[in-house]
């Protein structure tokens, strides 16, 4: 073996030994490991406070939105329409005292007239019957004095006939005189009795012919279709030109504001209204239209309650008016504020002392939640009052400044540490 070789032998087994030696003292200084008790800490949770509060039980429904006034339009008379006021079409504002439909008025306006005449014609026999009275009392006076000067003449003649210086019968003729002018004073006093029958008869007539007349005028007024309100066209069934009988359909109208809705509350929540459903009038209301996620309000009021119960679906029907005058956005709102649109009805009910409201998700199966105490799970049974949407309405079980739980804790028990999340206390 080469001198060189022997030489680069000689430094490996020196190299070799001084690692065995070092890893025989790292194995002899070793420290022994030390033996931990792991400590718990407990589940990280996020809580919030209970805090007691006064609220007004809230009853949700929906329904309709329909007029509370609709008004249909109805001809009074016969004739054709010469005009249609542009604003008459579905959807158009009227103004109240408007002239929306005109009925060709000529036909009315003789008849007006023909009345007048006939009750001129009526006064005129009035007046000449008054005069041929006047005339037979004259005349009954001319034959009251001639029948008087007659009889006093057969007075005078019957003496001179007992002295024999006229003869019979020249009374008998002067008695003739004196009968002939009796009949004709008779025959006048009965013209003149006969008078007032026929005056009486000349007034009924005078009176009727005004009864007519007035006919007559409102017969012509009705040939004018004014608007009673301000309002909203809702149907239009008639064009100019057109020709329309007494009691044909025209069209319909509603009142400006006056719109209400029907909705159907259940049993259960009847009692959240006022014991025996007293003062409903002053329950108030949101009414809320939603139109591909913007919402539309408006306020209102309940008004009355039906008397009876819809059978199939046992629900009570409550009508609510809409008062847009109590809209701060009416100018807005008003025109998405027709009749047909589906809205919801939120009614505020009757108020609740020391209620807690709570999410649902931290009320528990068995209606128990969980709270904190000193780091500490605890857990609680609770008398739920109410169930409303996503919240419940805890009524007893609660104080105030409890820490409920708003985590999700599967199998949780009580007692268990748990953590809180910073910014909860």
């Amino acid at each position: 073996m080469k001198k060189g070789a022997l030489f680069k032998t000689g430094r490996v087994v020196i190299v070799l030994v001084m690692a065995m030696v070092i890893a025989a003292v790292l194995v002899t200084l070793k420290p022994e490991a030390e033996r931990r008790v792991p400590v718990e800490k407990g589940r990280l949770v996020e809580v919030m406070p209970a805090r007691a509060e006064k609220i007004n039980m809230l009853i949700e429904a929906y329904g309709t939105v329909r007029p509370r006034e609709a008004l249909k339009i109805i001809a009074q008379v016969r004739g054709q329409i010469i005009d249609v006021d542009p604003t008459f079409e579905e959807g158009g504002f009227i103004r109240k005292g408007h002239l929306l439909i005109q009925i060709d008025p000529r036909d009315y306006q003789l008849e007006v007239e023909r009345r007048q005449v006939q009750i001129q014609q009526v006064e005129a026999e009035i007046k000449r019957l008054d005069q041929e009275v006047r005339n037979l009392k004259i005349r009954i006076k001319i034959a009251r004095s001639d029948t008087a000067l007659a009889n006093k003449e057969v007075v005078r003649l019957k003496r001179l006939v007992g002295k024999k210086v006229v003869a019979q019968s020249s009374v008998d003729r002067t008695e003739q005189k004196y009968l002939a002018s009796f009949e004709r004073l008779q025959g006048l006093k009965n013209q003149l009795a006969l008078t007032g029958p026929q005056k009486e008869q000349l007034k009924a007539q005078l009176a009727m012919a005004r009864v007519l007349l007035k006919e007559a005028h409102l017969a012509l007024e009705r040939t004018k279709v004014v608007a009673p309100f301000d309002g909203w066209v809702l149907e239009k069934t008639i064009e100019a030109g057109q020709h329309v009988n007494a009691g044909q359909y025209l069209g319909r109208i509603y009142y400006d504001g006056g719109l209400e809705t029907e909705v159907n509350i259940s049993v259960k929540d009847l009692k959240w209204f006022p014991a025996g459903l007293r003062d409903l009038t002053a329950l108030k209301t949101d009414i809320i239209f939603d139109n591909d996620g913007d919402r539309y309000h408006w306020k209102g009021r309940v008004t009355r309650v039906k008397a009876q119960m819809e059978e199939k679906t046992r629900t009570l029907p409550v009508v609510v008016e809409i008062d847009e005058s109590l809209d701060p956005a009416k100018n807005l709102n008003r025109q998405l504020l027709r009749p047909g649109i589906f809205v919801t009805v939120t009614i505020k009910g009757r108020e609740v002392d020391n209620a807690y409201v709570l999410p649902r998700h931290v009320v528990h199966s068995g209606d128990v939640v969980y709270t904190v105490d000193a780091e500490y799970l605890k857990i609680k049974p609770v008398q739920v009052l109410r169930v409303f949407k996503d919240t419940v309405i805890i009524s007893e079980g609660l104080e105030d400044g409890d820490l409920i739980v708003k985590s999700p804790l599967p199998s949780a028990m009580e007692g268990m540490r748990v953590r809180l999340k910073k910014g909860n206390s």
